[in-house]
């Protein structure tokens, strides 16, 4: 039996860019996936950079097989190809990636990638198959189409479901085809019409959209959120019954239909939940809790004094003084992230510290103005001391970043034993950061040498970056809405987890009634903050390393929770069976054809580990 074939719908196709892309990483390099997988197929729209060179179209390390664009065909695809572009008038980028995990040498792998232009697609065709998306699952596109992020997608779905029909062989099939959130539901819808013998379809939860939008946009984000979700689900009751209809968002009119799906897997424990209470009919559907992994990296106590020693060199050269307390927090700038709540946090800190006669520095790594040019940076340091000083206007602050750094702006006022600095940067290196960060400085280091890592969003499926400096003995600082959460106490059963420090938002202090959740004001909101930011911050006095003792311990115990949470460990203990159980005969060494019925049938809101 050949090795499984899987293809892969994502916006992430051609590069990284977030949390998706960090997955496929995980998945491609793994040697447990790629036992099973032999053929693995990235499709995703092409992002139209007509000002890329044909070799560039794939990133750094890709190598383009056949473009209609650039008049290529390097693996003789045209006789199978060109009718497809014709048919669909599309134009079509095919070729090979090859993915490293970060700081592995021995987790690397390939990908096939196949991108598609569809900015001139035919339009009758595409009409028909929207016609077929409202008549069999009543998605009234004519609601969304002037939101490019449905239309992008539905009109990917034909031509890439053809294409795939065109690069596998009948041995290959079925393939499984898996929709990376609600990118890839319409190439799933479609494979659902025409291809249920060629494929096994499966939605990948990275996030559930109806819930964080109700979550950001609520005043009470998660306090408010997730005590309604528990209480309605215990009576049944589903998002639209508590909050109302959501289908003006396209996102919800294609993922509340992820039940048609032959599987969900959800990257933590509150997404599984999230998705069973979009309608009743998930509640039978088994999800399956697939985590996100994080990279093992080894670390030393001498590799950490030196990244610790440069960092600390940085801070002096920005702040003044070297701290005796490094923390970090690399995000995004949206609200989900709860990035307020590390100045909470800070706050309490800056007293406790003073009474030690010690000092802590935060630095924030976020950009809302993507990576800025090495020159601008020079100039802005030269000019005004940039990132510790700023000016509204690009190539500085834009988007949120103007109310971030006002925020930093006050806290740094009224604080004199932690200060904060707002690097709004892509990458760490001198070239990115600037002349005053050490020469040899780098990404890795600004990981290792950290203390404490915050990371108390009020959304978070997963979160692999606050766990990241986790192997080089950071405490760790998350909400208990992430899904990391679960995952750390799930796989660091029997160790000590003073790496750790769970914030738990969502314990109230008295029961609240549903409408009462409903109607929470953000002033009941902050009261909720404060509490639970003053324990965070008293806990982690208690936790802060003082000793080199101190600092070797938790550097222990950090790289052996770390061990746990690879990607290798949660593609055997959790993506696996999984796989088996949804290709059935297709899976390399698997005993039957489908799983027992015991096995495929679930209790409501069934969700497997």
């Amino acid at each position: 039996m050949p090795p499984l074939t899987i293809a892969h719908v994502t916006h992430e196709a051609c590069e990284k860019i977030g949390g998706i892309g960090s997955v496929l990483e995980g998945f491609i390099t793994s040697p447990v996936y790629q036992q099973r997988v032999g053929r693995t197929i990235l499709i995703g729209p092409y992002p139209n950079h007509l000002e890329l060179a044909a070799e560039q179209r794939l990133g750094s390390d890709g190598q383009v097989l056949y473009s209609t664009v650039d008049k290529i065909d390097r693996a003789d695809l045209a006789g199978k190809l060109h009718p497809i572009e014709w048919a669909f008038n599309v134009a079509l980028v095919y070729g090979r990636r090859r993915f490293q995990l970060p700081g592995s040498v021995d987790h690397v792998g390939d990908a096939e990638v196949l991108l598609i232009d569809v900015f001139n697609v035919n339009q009758q065709r595409l009409n028909n198959f929207k016609y077929r998306l409202a008549e069999t699952f009543g998605i009234d596109s004519t609601r969304y189409e002037a939101d490019w992020g449905y239309e992008e997608y539905a009109r990917l779905a034909e031509p890439a479901f053809y294409a795939l029909l065109a690069l596998l062989d009948d041995a290959e099939l079925p393939c499984g085809l898996v929709s990376h959130e609600f990118m890839g539901m319409p190439t799933a819808f479609k494979a659902i019409l025409d291809g249920q013998k060629q494929f096994r379809t499966a939605f990948h939860a990275h996030e559930c959209g109806t819930a964080r939008r109700i979550v950001e946009n609520h005043p009470g984000h998660d306090v408010a959120f997730y005590n309604v979700l528990r209480k309605a689900r215990a009576e049944h009751h589903f998002v639209e019954d508590v909050f109302g209809d959501q289908s003006d968002s396209f996102r919800h009119a294609l993922v509340s239909r992820a039940h048609l799906c032959d599987a969900i897997l959800a990257v933590g424990d509150y997404t599984a939940q999230e998705m069973h209470f979009l309608g009743d009919h998930f509640d039978h559907h088994v999800i399956d809790l697939v985590y996100n992994g994080i990279p093992h990296l080894k670390v030393d106590a001498g590799m950490l004094e030196r990244s610790r020693a440069m960092m600390c060199e940085y801070a002096q050269r920005l702040i003044g003084w070297k701290p005796d307390v490094i923390m970090t927090h690399v995000t995004r700038p949206v609200i989900s992230k709860g990035i307020w709540r590390d100045f909470l946090v800070c706050d309490e800190l800056d007293r406790m510290l003073a009474r030690e006669s010690r000092r802590g520095a935060l630095f924030i790594l976020t950009s809302a103005g993507g990576a800025r040019r090495p020159q601008d940076i020079r100039s802005m340091e030269d000019e005004y001391g940039w990132p510790r000083q700023h000016r509204a206007g690009y190539p500085d602050l834009v988007g949120p970043e103007l109310d971030l750094a006002a925020i930093v702006d006050r806290f740094n006022a009224s604080h004199t034993h932690v200060q904060a600095v707002l690097v709004n940067q892509f990458g760490w290196s001198g070239e990115l950061i600037g002349d005053r960060l050490p020469a040899k400085m780098d990404f890795g280091d600004l990981r290792r040498a950290t203390d404490v890592e915050f990371g108390m969003a009020t959304y978070e499926p997963f979160g692999i970056s606050p766990l990241e400096p986790l192997g080089a003995g950071a405490i760790c600082v998350i909400s208990s809405v992430c899904g990391c959460a679960a995952f750390v106490r799930d796989a660091g059963a029997g160790l000590p987890l003073d790496n750790v420090i769970i914030a738990d938002f969502i314990q109230l202090p008295r029961d609240m009634s549903i409408d009462e959740l409903r109607s929470m004001s953000q002033s009941q909101r902050d009261e909720v903050e404060r509490r639970v930011t003053s324990d965070v911050a008293a806990e982690l006095m208690r936790r802060l390393p003082r000793t080199a003792g101190d600092r070797k311990r938790l550097l222990e115990q950090g790289q052996a929770l770390a061990a746990r949470l690879t990607w290798d460990r949660v593609l055997e203990r959790h993506l696996r069976p999984v796989v088996r159980r949804v290709m059935g005969d297709r899976y390399p060494g698997s005993e039957s054809a489908m799983p027992r019925a015991v096995d495929a049938v679930r209790p409501a809101a069934a969700v497997r580990r």
